[in-house]
């Protein structure tokens, strides 16, 4: 796996960002707009107010403020891990248009003080979320089986429910309405360039650890040990994140989040274009498993091939060992055969059993053509049990002389 080394350096950085938009400068070097911005930061460079390009588009002249003295560093140099070659490939088109279209004033999304036309979502959110559970005040806030995933305390759900309804309405116009999944889940959902991506908006607890009351305290002393039952609170702070949930885990990524000098309402249009960035990751993602996939469906059909001739190729040798095993038997027999009769040529009294013997070594002869694989002969006894000696009509009982050779017996 790759890694890649980005320099940053001042002076350039500052003519990059005041020739061209934000999102191509960090298109450029790898990186979100986000990412680029904390850089900027750090080295000093000022960065183009809201509706500067807007206004040049207009032909109106914007002063371009020149580059201060900075008395931190002039450069930062990183190292970045890539996955694979694909992500040091630029941004496809479709996204880098949604982050020119997110970053226009006139796109900008603007959550209202109150709501005045809530969303129907927002409105059986709200109702499922306001309902009475009997739950306990010292838990974490709890989502609505009934609404959008959202998990907020009653002092923040108001808020969460402005926010949630900016975003629904603004997604509706952008055409990518977002839907509540209808599974074990509940899940809040939005489809994008064919990926389903899940939505959860939900407030950040501090855990709290209550003390042991008295009788704990003299169980622990007695026993050395002592479960606390509620041992843990869970107080709400009031800062919020909207995220989307991961493929394969429960967590939250790609996250706008209430921070210091910013909070959700202002990053709505950042979320989205992390909505859109999202969903052509796993599209690409889905496209990559796809083909390694195919990849591997084809290695796996010329595996199966190459050991199905290789079975052939040895099923082919096996046969052809057993031919030549055959050839052989048939050889011999035929050599013996001929043995036979040379001896029983020079032998006196041979000629008495004359017809027999022929007959004898035409049978032999015979045996020995239907297992050579050079000859076309076939031998029905063979193919049956073992009963040459009763279907033999020369020989009814072989048996061995003095010297060993068998041979039929003479009457």
């Amino acid at each position: 796996m790759p890694h890649v080394t980005l320099r940053y350096e001042r002076s350039k950085l500052y003519q990059e960002v005041w020739a061209q938009p934000v999102t191509r400068v960090a298109k450029s070097y790898g990186i979100s707009d986000v990412g680029l911005r904390k850089i900027c930061r750090k080295l000093g460079v000022p960065m183009p107010p809201l509706g500067y390009w807007a206004k040049l588009a207009a032909g109106k002249r914007v002063p371009t403020p020149p580059l201060p003295r900075h008395s931190g560093p002039t450069e930062i140099v990183r190292r970045r891990f890539v996955s694979s070659a694909n992500e040091l490939e630029a941004e496809p088109p479709h996204l880098v248009a949604r982050r020119e279209f997110e970053a226009r004033p006139e796109n900008r999304i603007v959550v209202s003080a109150s709501l005045g036309l809530p969303h129907p979502l927002i409105v059986s959110t709200e109702r499922a979320l306001r309902r009475p559970k009997g739950r306990n005040p010292r838990s974490r806030p709890a989502r609505a089986p009934q609404g959008l995933d959202i998990a907020v305390s009653e002092d923040s759900l108001p808020r969460a429910l402005r926010i949630m309804d900016a975003l629904v309405q603004s997604l509706d116009a952008r055409g990518m309405p977002l839907r509540i999944e209808p599974d074990g889940e509940r899940r809040s959902c939005v489809t994008l360039l064919g990926q389903e991506l899940a939505i959860r908006l939900v407030e950040n607890t501090l855990r709290v650890e209550r003390q042991p009351t008295d009788k704990e305290r003299r169980e622990k002393e007695k026993y050395g040990y002592v479960y606390l039952t509620d041992r843990y609170s869970y107080q709400p702070t009031g800062l919020l994140k909207l995220g989307i949930l991961s493929e394969y885990h429960n967590e939250l990524q790609k996250v706008v989040a209430d921070g210091k000098q910013r909070r959700i309402e202002q990053c709505l249009n950042e979320f989205i274009v992390k909505l859109e960035a999202e969903a052509a990751r796993r599209k690409q993602r889905a496209e990559e498993l796809e083909r390694q996939h195919r990849l591997w469906e084809e290695q796996e059909k010329q595996r199966r091939e190459l050991e199905e001739r290789r079975e052939r190729e040895l099923a082919q040798f096996k046969r052809l060992e057993e031919q030549v095993r055959n050839w052989r038997r048939a050889e011999e027999i035929r050599g013996y055969v001929a043995a036979v009769e040379g001896r029983a040529a020079r032998e006196p009294g041979a000629v008495d059993c004359a017809s027999e013997l022929s007959q004898w070594a035409a049978w032999a002869r015979a045996k020995a053509d239907s297992i050579d694989p050079l000859r076309d002969a076939r031998s029905a006894v063979l193919d049956t049990e073992d009963d040459d000696a009763e279907n033999d009509p020369g020989c009814s009982d072989d048996h061995n002389d003095d010297r060993g050779i068998v041979q039929p017996e003479c009457p």
